[in-house]
Parts: structure tokens; C-alpha cells; sequence
């Protein structure tokens, strides 16, 4: 599918991402990455003592899954950057849970600055196979806008 530009996205538009389920690999690879070894995210035993009775996914991992999800939906279009994200954590994934996203289009506009560009903003939730929403928020990104020579 080819990347759509800034005029092509319309507000209220709706993308369901495909899944992914969160295993042990991606746990342990993201405590290398990020240097967050703490043990509810490491180690059996400790989560087991904990309230969640196992060991619970980093939250920033479901932020990055989220924002990979995002790249990989049919959404398709021209991002340049992100620029802004808010985020909020409101319930925990645990290792074997697999995860979707919903992105809905909830503002978009002109950039001030650069007449290439727009800026359009994704409302999205993060959910486990039970439909429960483990995290949420918003993303802004830029998007570029179709050259002036293809219109």
C-alpha cells in the first residue's frame, strides 16, 4: 500500500493494528536495552510475592510495542517525526498476553512553519486479548503533505 499524505487522513478515521504477544525475549531484550532489570519485570520469584502474582511487562515496552504496531497498521502515511507523545499506563501486560492497538485520527492541521508539512494527532489505546486497555494516550506526529507538482 502506498504511504498517504497529510490530505489523504481524515479526522474520526479508525485502524485496528495487527497483534503481537509479549513473550519472555522481549522482556529480557528490553531490560538490556533500557538498563530496567528491576525484578517484577526479571524475576519469578520476586513478581510471584508481588500483587500482580507474576511478572509484568515494562511499561515503556508498551509504549515502544504501541508505536511498532502503529508502523506496521494499515495506517500508511508520510511520517516525518513524532513529536509529542502522552501516555498513560492503566493496567499491566503480562508475558503472554498478546496486544492490538486502535488508532483513531483526532486532530490534524497545518503546520505553522513549514507549508510541506502538517501535523496530525492519533488517539490510541493499547489492548490484551481480554479487551481490557492496558495503556493509552496520544501521539502527534508530522506528516508530510503532497508536493505541490502531484496535485
Amino acid at each position: 500500500m502506498a504511504q498517504r499524505y497529510f490530505e489523504e487522513i481524515e479526522i474520526g478515521e479508525v485502524f485496528e493494528t495487527p497483534g503481537i504477544t509479549v513473550t519472555d525475549w522481549h522482556v529480557m531484550q528490553f531490560s538490556g536495552l533500557s538498563m530496567d532489570f528491576f525484578e517484577l519485570h526479571t524475576n519469578d520469584e520476586f513478581a510471584a510475592k508481588t500483587e500482580y502474582g507474576r511478572r509484568v511487562a515494562h511499561g515503556l515496552l508498551g509504549l515502544a510495542i504501541t508505536d511498532g504496531l502503529k508502523n506496521r497498521s494499515l495506517f500508511h502515511i508520510h511520517a516525518m517525526a513524532s513529536l509529542h507523545w502522552s501516555w498513560d499506563f492503566t493496567g499491566p501486560i503480562f508475558i503472554g498476553d498478546t496486544v492490538t492497538a486502535t488508532l483513531r485520527v483526532a486532530e490534524k492541521r497545518a503546520s505553522r512553519s513549514k507549508p510541506d508539512r502538517g501535523v496530525v494527532t492519533l488517539d490510541l489505546e493499547l489492548r490484551n486479548q481480554r479487551q481490557e486497555v492496558v495503556q493509552k494516550g496520544q501521539n502527534r506526529l508530522m506528516v508530510r503533505r503532497r508536493p505541490v507538482e502531484e496535485t
